[in-house]
């Protein structure tokens, strides 16, 4: 390899360093940022699955629905994430099922505090 080889990759290596340095996003953060939201995810879901077994056994109807309720909004964002990404209806169909499902649990949590109501798709569940 000549020298002005050397130096030309020398000098083409320091652009792509100025440029990195210069832009605003860090790839290792990144990264952590990433493995941090799939860690998350399996921590929640770690404490969250015997929580909505003990509200079901118990019959904890308003547990239960807030529990729902956070369970359908993150796989509506999540849905939407990968959507608007993938553009694919597979996940569209995930978004708005997360989306129908958050408003209708959310409705029965308020119907069950104001004044006892229980659901018709639960009534089986609470005799």
């Amino acid at each position: 390899m000549s020298n002005s080889e050397e130096i030309n990759k020398h000098d083409h290596k320091d652009e792509i360093l100025a440029i990195n340095r210069q832009s605003k996003s860090d790839e290792g953060l990144e990264n952590a940022l990433a493995k941090g939201n799939k860690l998350g995810e399996y921590a929640s879901s770690a404490a969250a699955i015997p929580l909505v077994l003990f509200a079901f056994f118990t019959k904890e109807l308003a547990v239960f629905l807030a529990l729902g309720i956070v369970a359908f909004a993150y796989v509506f964002g999540q849905s939407l994430s990968v959507y608007r990404f993938t553009k694919k209806k597979r996940h569209l169909a995930w978004v708005i099922l997360g989306a129908v499902f958050t408003i209708y649990a959310i409705v029965d949590f308020i119907l069950l505090a104001q004044g006892g109501f229980n659901p018709l798709w639960l009534r089986w569940w609470m005799a």
